[in-house]
């Protein structure tokens, strides 16, 4: 009999739900999470959701689910999640276990994206580190076959690696993090400060980080200058990453990671120069595969090894 579990991809707009065999994602379905509307009618929409998936298709053994957020571990409560703060306190696993009739757990969205990738795509059956380029940075470490989390629950939070030491604020308190750097909030904020010095540019206050990659593509020096920057925090972090882990694979997804091209050159540099204990070709730079369906994939692996 085929085996099969369930991914919930958990964001603050749309949530994904997908039915996921040993090869892979089977089927899928969205709705709107309607975050404004609170849990209860969020669990209704997925239990119908999980009926469209149904049909012929083999039942799920267990449902995994990728939250945003920061979670109270194993008891899968979210403690606290700026876009769904309806969901701050809440029991996620136990109530959509019960909604569903499954065994269910849940685990961060980042996480979850590494585990997808480390299943399904560009890390397939490696250890590896993974590096989600968005809004923010995320992160996720898989050694042993195993994501990384600790007792603090804090592993894998690869974002808050310091890249630039007194560096920029990052919104976690710090200073010189690579999230404020090589994030979307990074990168506009970075060209905000630009623009307030008073730096010649073609780009503006509403421009996003697509804007920004086009910009650099045309030659725009302070856009070229910004993604350098960002790939020099990206290498320091990906040295530091790889002397106390001692990992050869790491894995760069995210929105922001479509403009890693711009910021492949800053990046081998700053490896280089930071990584002195092996070889920095001995570091393999991937993109990742999966692109959004990364954390759903993630999630029904996390479900597969309850």
């Amino acid at each position: 009999m085929t085996k099969a579990w369930l991914g919930i991809d958990l964001g603050g707009t749309n949530t994904k739900v997908g039915l996921v065999g040993e090869s892979g994602l089977l089927k899928r379905e969205r709705f709107a999470t309607r975050a404004d509307q609170g849990t209860g009618p969020w669990l209704r929409s997925l239990c119908e959701a999980v009926e469209k998936l149904g049909g012929q298709g083999p039942r799920p053994a267990a449902v995994g689910v990728a939250s945003p957020g920061v979670l109270q571990r194993p008891e899968g409560v979210v403690l606290r999640s700026p876009n769904l703060p309806a969901w701050n306190g809440f029991p996620l696993a136990r109530e959509a276990g019960k909604a569903l009739g499954l065994k269910a757990v849940v685990e961060n969205d980042a996480n979850c994206y590494a585990l997808g990738e480390h299943h399904f795509g560009a890390g397939q059956g490696r250890d590896m580190a993974c590096f989600t380029l968005g809004t923010g940075v995320g992160g996720g470490l898989i050694i042993g076959g195993r994501l990384v989390i600790g007792p603090l629950g804090t592993g894998g939070e690869l974002g808050h690696t310091l890249a630039i030491s007194g560096g920029r604020p990052c919104g976690c308190g710090a200073k010189g993090c690579v999230e404020s750097y090589a994030s979307a909030t990074g990168l506009l904020g970075m060209l905000h400060e630009a623009l307030d010095a008073g730096r010649e540019t073609g780009l503006n206050r509403d421009s996003q980080v697509t804007d920004l990659a086009k910009a650099a593509h045309a030659g725009d020096e302070l856009a070229q200058e910004l993604f350098d920057r960002a790939g020099r925090a990206l290498g320091a972090a990906f040295a530091n990453v790889v002397t106390f882990t001692g990992l050869d694979l790491i894995i760069i997804g995210g929105g922001v990671a479509h403009a890693w091209p711009l910021m492949t050159a800053a990046a081998a540099a700053a490896l280089g120069e930071r990584l002195h204990l092996v070889k920095p070709e001995r570091v393999d730079i991937r993109l990742a595969q999966l692109g959004d369906d990364a954390p759903l994939l993630g999630a029904a692996a996390f479900a597969r090894d309850i």
